[in-house]
């Protein structure tokens, strides 16, 4: 036996020891900033497949659906910004254009937000929420699959 690698031991077992206790430590004190904000879900997209802009003489909603591919993966996004005193209005358009991609047999996701001007905008893109993916991608139904709240 090599009695001089004892201190190697002792060394570890110190190591160990310090990790363990300032993990806890840690796990049990607030950000500096305050405390964690209440869990929201964040609305993120992917890279854009194809986008829709409104024109007056071109094409509408449903024919823009029409002509483009159909994949379970793909999300439809409907965003509308609008400018100041114009909220009324960017909410009646943003509810046409969701009742005209539900005529496509199309789900859309809808956004409504101010901004610096009045903007309207359809996104389709693969949607980058990897549980979600996978269970399109499986066919299996959103209701049948519990997620967890971490």
């Amino acid at each position: 036996m090599d009695r001089g690698n004892g201190w190697l031991t002792t060394l570890t077992d110190l190591s160990i020891i310090l990790f363990m206790v300032t993990a806890a430590d840690l796990a049990n004190t607030e950000p500096a900033d305050g405390p964690a904000a209440p869990h929201t879900q964040v609305v993120t997209a992917d890279q854009p497949v194809a986008i829709f802009r409104p024109q007056p003489d071109g094409a509408s909603l449903s024919e823009w659906l029409a002509a483009q591919q159909q994949d379970a993966r793909l999300r439809l996004t409907i965003m509308v910004r609008y400018g100041a005193g114009e909220r009324q209005a960017a909410l009646e358009t943003g509810l046409s254009l969701v009742r005209q991609a539900e005529l496509a047999g199309r789900s859309a996701r809808l956004i409504v937000e101010e901004g610096p001007q009045s903007e309207v905008l359809a996104v389709q893109a693969y949607d980058n929420d990897r549980r979600t993916m996978a269970r399109n991608l499986l066919g299996n139904n959103h209701d049948a699959i519990q997620e967890d709240e971490t």
